[in-house]
């Protein structure tokens, strides 16, 4: 089985991978490493990480899709996070292999600005790429307001193509139920 923990940045992905792992010694890794390993492995394929999310994610997809075929076909068991999952390539990977994928989105559409940011600031020690920590007040309120809207873009997409999105609003409250609905998902 591959399991897949998609969402928005910052929406609790790692921290629910790691514990994942903890819980059924499932091995996980992040699409960033794909992301990067095209970036620096072959410029030529443009693939830039200070492009958007939607349109990394669009790029990366016959190399994801050709990874997660062989996991599948190998018998792999894996969890896979990461913003590269646009809902319509997930629809297309249920439809393909629907007994072979499971998939969760994270997001956190309903926060406000003020509350996102209170929460990131508090768990950014813990955090192997807080790389944010590094903005200023005024670039941190752009960041956050652009990762909720992005949660309602992708809130309905999940929405319209059926596909599993919880709201992210007390992560460590709700692991157990993320995990839940990962593990036991079922298209």
């Amino acid at each position: 089985m591959i399991y897949i923990l998609a969402g928005i940045a910052k929406s609790g992905k790692t921290t629910i991978a790691k514990e994942f792992n903890k819980r059924f010694n499932i091995p996980y890794f992040s699409t960033d490493y794909i992301m990067m390993m095209l970036n620096r492995g072959n410029p030529s394929l443009m693939i830039d990480p200070e492009e958007g999310d939607p349109i990394i994610a669009k790029k990366l997809e016959p190399y994801v899709y050709g990874m997660l075929k062989t996991m599948i076909e190998n018998k792999g068991e894996y969890l896979i996070e990461g913003v590269h999952f646009n809902p319509d390539f997930s629809a297309e990977l249920i439809k393909e292999f629907p007994n072979d994928i499971r998939i969760v989105y994270l997001g956190f559409k309903d926060t406000s600005v003020v509350m996102k940011i209170f929460e990131l600031n508090k768990y950014k020690e813990e955090l192997e790429n807080a790389w944010y920590k590094l903005f200023s007040d005024e670039e941190m309120v752009e960041f956050i307001s652009k990762l909720i809207d992005d949660s309602k873009r992708v809130y309905e997409m999940c929405d319209y193509y059926n596909l599993e999105y919880i709201e992210v609003f007390d992560l460590n409250s709700q692991i157990n139920e993320i995990i839940n609905k990962l593990y036991n998902t079922k298209f």
